[in-house]
C-alpha cells in the first residue's frame, strides 16, 4: 500500500499540464503570428517543447508538467526578443499566462526605419495581410496610392473606383473604424504598416459588403506636426486631361490627435463609342462622342483621442461633391426601318453629401482582448439633382439633312439620401483559447425620387420612395489551435422595404459562415472559407424614371427587383520561399461561388420598330468557379506584386432574353519597383481584364500599362513622371458584347491618348521628437531581473 500511494503520489506531483498564452504588440495590442516561442526547462535550460504563434498571436505547449519549472523565449525579427519565467501552477490541467507584450525595434518620427525591404504576407482565417516595406512607401503618393499596389485590389485612374476581385461593394476601415476611400487619400504612405484584404467578410459587416479593406497605421506616427501636399498635372488627349491636388495638416500629443485634409479632381474628357445591334427584324449602327467634365472634392476632419489604455474614440465629418457636365450626339442608322436618327443633349448634375461618424472602443483589461465597440454612422446628401435636355432629329439617309426636329425636351430627376448606420460588437476571450463574439446592428436608408420631364414619348414620370429598415447580428466563435484557427459563425438579417404607398416586404436572412486555417509550419498554410452574402439593388437601379434621351433605347430602373443571394468556398494554399536577398510569397486559390436571383440589365426589343428597352431584373441562377494566384516577392531590392485570376461562369437560361450560357474570364493586376542610383525608383504598373459575364452581356476591357520614373529629394519631397499606355493609342477601351438567340449587339467605348503622361509632385514634413519606448510595466522589470540570472539560453 505504501508503494502504490507512493507512486500515486510521484504521478500527481509529475502531471502534465499544457502551457498557453498570446502574443501581441505592445503599442497596438495588434497579435503578433509567427513568433517563435521556446519552452525552457530550468536550470539547466534545455529546450523541451518549441512553437509558432498563430494567426491570433495564441501558441500551445503540451510537453510541460507540474514537476518541474520553466522559461520562455520569443523571438521575433521585427520585434525585440524576450525571455520571461513561467508562473508556476500546481493544479489543473491548463496554465494560461495570459498576454505577453513584445516591443518593436524602433519608430522615429521623421523618417521610418525598415528592417530591411523584406516582403511580409501573413494568413489569418478570414484576411491576408500584407506588409508595406519602406520601397513601396517610397514610390506610393498617399494611402490609396499604396492601395494600388497590393494584389487582388483594383483602383482605376479617373474616377478612383475600388474593386477587389472585380467585386465593386467594398467597405474600407482604418485601424477597423469605418471610413471612405478618400479618408486614404489624407494618409502619408510612411503612416501604414499594414493592408489587410477580407474577402470574406464576418457577420460584423452588412450582408451586402463583398470585401473589407482595412488599413492599419503605425500609432507611433500620430505624434507631432506632419502635412503633405501633392499636385499632379495629366494630359492624356488634346481635348483631354486631368488635373487633381491633395493637402492633410496633422497634429498630435500624448493622448489626442488632430487632422484635417483635402482632395480635388477635375476631368475633361471626351468619350467616344460605337454601337452595332441586330435582331430578326432589324440592324442598328449608332456613333456616339460624348465630351464631359467633372469635378469631384472631398473634406475630411476630425481626432482620435485615447484618454487612457482602456478606451479609444474616434470622431469623423466628411463633405464629398460632385458636378458633372456632359453632352452627347449620337447619330445611328437602322434597317428594317429605314431611317437615319440622330440625338443630342445635354446633362447636368450635381451630388454630394455630409457624413458624420462616432466610433468608441473599451477595453476591459490591460491585456486589450475583452473588448466592446460601438460605432454610429449618419448620411444626408445635398442638393443632389441630375438635369438632361435633349433633341431628336430623322435626317435625309442621303444629304443627313434634318427631316423633323423634336421640341426640346427634358429629364429631371432630384435625389434626396439619408442613411442612419449604428452597431456594437463585443468580444469575450474565455478558456485561455477560444473567443466569442456577438453583435447588433441596424441600418435605416431612406431614397426619395422626385423625377420630372417633358417629352413627345408622353411617358408620365414616376417617383420613387424607397424606405429600408434593416435589423442584424451575428454571433460567432473561434478556437485556436496548436497549429491554425477555427471559427464558426452565422449573422442574421431582418429588412423591411416598402416602395411608395405599397404593402412593405419582408425578407428575413440567415447568413452562415465558416473559415478554418491550418498552419503547417512557418512557411506553408492552408485556409478554407465559406460565406453566404446578399446582393441588394442599387439606387439606380430602382430608379423607376423612364429615359428616352436616346431615340434608339428607351432606359428605366425597376422598383420590384429582390434581393440576390451568393454562397462562396475558397481554398487557400500559402506559401513562403525566403533566400538570402530573396522572399517570394506565393497564393494559390480555388473558388466556387452559386448565384441566385441575379439582379442583371437586360436590353429587349420594344413593341415600337427599331427601338429597344434596357431594364434590369431578378433573371436566372448562376455559378462561377476557377482559380487565383497571388505573387507578393521580393528580388533583392526589386519588388514585385502579381495576381492572377480566372473564371469559368454559366448563366442559366432567363425567358428569350438571355441563353443558357458559359463563359471564360479572367483579370490579371501587377506592380514592380526598382530603385535606382541617387535616389530615384522606377515602377511599373498592369491591369488587365479579360471577359466578364454580366447576365446578357460580355465586358472586355484591354490592357491598362503604366511606366514611371521618380526621384526623392532631401528636402522630403518627390517628384515623379509616369507614362500611361505607352504602346497604345488609346488610354481606355472597352468592348461590351450581347450574343442571344433574339439580339446580338456590340460596343466600343474608348477614350483617345495622344500623350498620357503623368506629372507629380509629392511635398511632405513631420516636426516631432524621436519616440523612444521605455520599460515601465512589470512584465518588463521582470525581464531585466530573469536576465540577470545564471540562465545559459
Amino acid at each position: 500500500m505504501i508503494l502504490v500511494l507512493l507512486c500515486l503520489g510521484s504521478g500527481i506531483v509529475s502531471a502534465r499540464q499544457v502551457l498557453t498564452g498570446v502574443v501581441s504588440d505592445k503599442e497596438t495590442s495588434q497579435p503578433i503570428q509567427d513568433v517563435s516561442v521556446d519552452l525552457l526547462r530550468l536550470p539547466d535550460s534545455s529546450l523541451v517543447e518549441s512553437a509558432t504563434s498563430s494567426s491570433e498571436g495564441i501558441f500551445l505547449f503540451y510537453k510541460a508538467d507540474t514537476a518541474n519549472t520553466y522559461a520562455l523565449k520569443l523571438k521575433h525579427n521585427l520585434y525585440k526578443s524576450m525571455s520571461m519565467p513561467v508562473p508556476v501552477k500546481k493544479t489543473g490541467l491548463v496554465n494560461s499566462l495570459g498576454v505577453l507584450s513584445m516591443e518593436p525595434t524602433f519608430f522615429n518620427l521623421k523618417e521610418v526605419v525598415v528592417q530591411g525591404y523584406k516582403v511580409t504576407v501573413t494568413e489569418r482565417n478570414d484576411r491576408t495581410v500584407y506588409g508595406i516595406p519602406e520601397g513601396l512607401q517610397k514610390t506610393s503618393s498617399d494611402g490609396l496610392d499604396v492601395l494600388r499596389k497590393v494584389p487582388t485590389v483594383q483602383v482605376d485612374y479617373l474616377n478612383e473606383d475600388i474593386t477587389v476581385n472585380g467585386r465593386s461593394n467594398i467597405k474600407i476601415e482604418v485601424d477597423g473604424i469605418s471610413r471612405d476611400k478618400s479618408y486614404l487619400k489624407r494618409l502619408h504612405p510612411s503612416q501604414i504598416s499594414k493592408m489587410e484584404i477580407i474577402t470574406q467578410p464576418s457577420g460584423k459587416y452588412d450582408a451586402d459588403i463583398d470585401a473589407v479593406i482595412n488599413v492599419v497605421t503605425n500609432p507611433a506616427m500620430r505624434y507631432g506636426l506632419k502635412g503633405m501636399v501633392y499636385a499632379g498635372a495629366f494630359p492624356i488627349a488634346k481635348e483631354a486631361y486631368l488635373g487633381m491636388a491633395n493637402a492633410s495638416i496633422d497634429y498630435g500629443r500624448e493622448k489626442i490627435s488632430y487632422y484635417v485634409a483635402g482632395n480635388g479632381i477635375y476631368q475633361n474628357l471626351s468619350i467616344d463609342s460605337e454601337l452595332k445591334r441586330e435582331t430578326a427584324n432589324t440592324f442598328m449602327s449608332q456613333t456616339s462622342t460624348q465630351p464631359m467634365s467633372a469635378g469631384l472634392a472631398n473634406f475630411n476632419a476630425g481626432f482620435i483621442y485615447d484618454p487612457n489604455k482602456f478606451n479609444d474614440i474616434n470622431f469623423n465629418v466628411a463633405y464629398n461633391s460632385t458636378s458633372i457636365q456632359a453632352g452627347n450626339t449620337s447619330t445611328a442608322t437602322t434597317r428594317g426601318v429605314s431611317n437615319l436618327f440622330r440625338s443630342e443633349s445635354d446633362t447636368k448634375s450635381q451630388s454630394g453629401g455630409l457624413t458624420t461618424s462616432l466610433f468608441y472602443k473599451h477595453f476591459f483589461d490591460k491585456a486589450h482582448k475583452q473588448t466592446l465597440e460601438a460605432e454610429i454612422n449618419y448620411y444626408n446628401s445635398l442638393g443632389n439633382t441630375s438635369r438632361t435636355d435633349f433633341s431628336n432629329s430623322y435626317l435625309d439617309s442621303i444629304t443627313n439633312a434634318p427631316l423633323y426636329t423634336s421640341p426640346d425636351q427634358w429629364e429631371v430627376s432630384n435625389t434626396t439620401v439619408r442613411n442612419l448606420y449604428g452597431q456594437a460588437n463585443y468580444s469575450l476571450p474565455f478558456d485561455s483559447v477560444y473567443v466569442l463574439n456577438l453583435g447588433l446592428n441596424g441600418n435605416f436608408n431612406r431614397y426619395l425620387l422626385d423625377n420630372s420631364s417633358q417629352t413627345v414619348s408622353g411617358f408620365t414620370p414616376n417617383n420613387l420612395d424607397y424606405a429600408d429598415l434593416r435589423v442584424g447580428g451575428f454571433a460567432e466563435v473561434s478556437r485556436s489551435l496548436k497549429k491554425g484557427n477555427l471559427r464558426l459563425g452565422s449573422r442574421f438579417e431582418t429588412s423591411r422595404v416598402s416602395v411608395g404607398s405599397g404593402s412593405p416586404h419582408l425578407y428575413r436572412s440567415i447568413l452562415p459562415y465558416v473559415n478554418a486555417l491550418y498552419t503547417i509550419n512557418s512557411d506553408n498554410s492552408l485556409k478554407l472559407g465559406y460565406s453566404r452574402r446578399v446582393i441588394r439593388p442599387s439606387t439606380s437601379q430602382l430608379n423607376p424614371l423612364v429615359s428616352v434621351v436616346d431615340s434608339m433605347t428607351i432606359s428605366q430602373g425597376n422598383p420590384h427587383l429582390k434581393p440576390a443571394y451568393r454562397d462562396n468556398v475558397q481554398l487557400t494554399y500559402t506559401l513562403r520561399l525566403p533566400f538570402k536577398k530573396t522572399t517570394i510569397n506565393l497564393s494559390p486559390q480555388v473558388f466556387y461561388e452559386y448565384k441566385s436571383g441575379l439582379i442583371q440589365q437586360v436590353v429587349s426589343e420594344s413593341t415600337q420598330a427599331g427601338r429597344f428597352i434596357s431594364m434590369p431584373a431578378n433573371i436566372s441562377n448562376g455559378y462561377e468557379y476557377g482559380g487565383n494566384l497571388s505573387i507578393n516577392a521580393q528580388i533583392g531590392p526589386v519588388m514585385v506584386n502579381s495576381n492572377v485570376r480566372y473564371s469559368l461562369f454559366h448563366v442559366d437560361k432567363y425567358l428569350d432574353q438571355i441563353d443558357a450560357t458559359n463563359r471564360q474570364g479572367w483579370n490579371w493586376n501587377g506592380f514592380v519597383m526598382c530603385p535606382l542610383p541617387a535616389n530615384m525608383h522606377l515602377i511599373t504598373l498592369i491591369n488587365w481584364n479579360g471577359p466578364m459575364l454580366n447576365g446578357q452581356t460580355e465586358t472586355r476591357m484591354d490592357l491598362m500599362h503604366l511606366i514611371g520614373l521618380g526621384k526623392q529629394f532631401k528636402n522630403n519631397s518627390v517628384l515623379r513622371l509616369m507614362a500611361y499606355n505607352p504602346f497604345s493609342k488609346d488610354f481606355m477601351h472597352q468592348q461590351e458584347s450581347i450574343n442571344t438567340a433574339a439580339l446580338k449587339q456590340t460596343q466600343h467605348i474608348y477614350l483617345h491618348k495622344d500623350v498620357g503622361v503623368m506629372l507629380m509632385y509629392v511635398y511632405s514634413f513631420k516636426v516631432g521628437k524621436t519616440i523612444e519606448r521605455q520599460r515601465k510595466t512589470i512584465e518588463e522589470q521582470t525581464q531585466d531581473q530573469l536576465l540577470k540570472l545564471p540562465i545559459n539560453f
